[in-house]
């Protein structure tokens, strides 16, 4: 979940007054980063992700409907959500593969791998379980240490989900030794502090979300006919939820969008990381979007707001066991999220939350990457920056201190 901003010079300009009705939108249950999870012999590590900490603005701009007029660096943040009811069963992979032993650094995976056909159990991080990918596009490593057989930037998992200037703050200077990547939603987010901006193409033509999507499809345009194609690209934003907070696209209209923009990218290299979904594993959007899309993703993003490590696992578990791909956790955050969306607000929970997915994460060779929200929706205490002062609240200390001892 990323905060409403608009980049002004170097500074964030003020927003509007965050809106309840936002919460009206939720779903009874609720969605989440990022790769796979380990087996007894696991062969792959893949990486990714995109979230951030620092200052925020003290108001988040959360529009009922988004003015045509609407500034191109306003950054629209969008909610988790679920779905009433979860998948009954998980379907297998389709095609097989075997993962090396679970390790701090990601090991390069083959170019297809095939996840167990039997649920997966809960025990992931403990070491049993088979990650699987599809075919991936054959790229160079880039100068982040990206290509087809290893996700992880640089064999570093960890980043963050943040918002535009975000690479301008204290705060993402003192998080920059520790991370590999960073994301503030646009195409063009760009490298800082020896961080990896990773690129997301928000929304596209379908979506009902206005100018917000048209100004980032424009800056996408751009970034695609440069003859230096990105290493890794996103896309889209949330598409199964509603504006202005998630792009809002039927599946037709995301897949035939996908297609025309984002598949030419993978014949000129680039790596495609999949749809983030804001139902979590009660998603019913990739599997019709699959199906409907030429050319397929090489890593599945995903998001998870969930309140404990359990929720965690579970999430990442069904996106290994459904797509059979590595995961790049994009965002996750604590949150209370059935029977209704309520940010957890108790920060010893909240600390055990952010050590305990971090361990499971960097123990678990089916996640390539992982990163934590610092958005909009997400309550007084989770946020990892104060609003006011730009420092580092209790929450962004805890992840600083998780990933510091890496």
């Amino acid at each position: 979940m990323q905060y409403a901003l608009v980049l002004a010079g170097a500074l964030l300009a003020a927003a509007q007054p965050h809106q309840n009705e936002a919460h009206a939108r939720l779903h009874r249950h609720h969605h989440k980063r990022d790769v796979v999870t380990e087996v007894d012999e696991l062969v792959v590590t893949v990486t990714d992700v995109v979230t951030a900490g620092g200052p925020a603005p003290t108001a988040v701009i959360q529009p009922a409907a988004v003015s045509s007029a609407a500034p191109s660096a306003v950054q629209y943040h969008a909610w988790s959500h679920s779905s009433a009811a979860a998948p009954s069963s998980v379907a297998p992979a389709p095609s097989s593969y075997v993962a090396p032993t679970p390790s701090s650094y990601v090991a390069p995976a083959p170019s297809s791998y095939v996840a167990p056909s039997s649920s997966v159990s809960s025990a992931i991080a403990s070491s049993s379980y088979s990650s699987i990918a599809s075919s991936v596009s054959s790229s160079a490593p880039s100068a982040s240490g990206i290509s087809a057989s290893n996700l992880t930037p640089n064999g570093k998992k960890r980043g963050l989900s943040g918002y535009v200037g975000i690479q301008s703050t204290d705060a993402f200077k003192q998080y920059a030794p520790h991370i590999s990547w960073y994301s503030d939603y646009t195409p063009n987010t760009p490298d800082a502090e020896g961080v990896m901006g990773i690129g997301m193409l928000w929304g596209a033509d379908g979506s009902a979300c206005g100018s917000v999507e048209t100004e980032r499809l424009a800056t996408f345009s751009d970034v695609a006919a440069n003859s230096s194609a990105p290493s890794i690209m996103f896309g889209f934003y949330e598409p199964d939820c509603q504006c202005p907070m998630s792009a809002d696209m039927s599946t037709s209209d995301a897949a035939t969008q996908w297609d025309a923009l984002l598949a030419p990218l993978k014949s000129k290299g680039t790596i495609l990381g999949s749809p983030s979904m804001c139902k979590q594993k009660d998603e019913d959007f990739l599997t019709p979007f699959k199906s409907a899309i030429s050319t397929d993703w090489d890593v599945t993003s995903i998001h998870i707001n969930k309140p404990d490590l359990q929720g965690a696992k579970d999430d990442v578990e069904y996106y290994v066991q459904k797509y059979g791909k590595p995961v790049w956790v994009s965002e996750f955050a604590c949150v209370n999220d059935e029977p209704s969306w309520q940010p957890c607000t108790d920060q010893t929970q909240i600390n055990s939350f952010i050590n305990d997915v971090v361990s499971y994460f960097e123990g678990n060779d089916n996640v390539v990457a992982y990163g934590p929200s610092n958005g909009a929706g997400l309550g007084d205490v989770w946020p990892l920056t104060d609003s006011n002062t730009g420092e580092l609240t209790a929450s962004g200390q805890t992840y600083l201190n998780a990933i510091s001892s890496l």
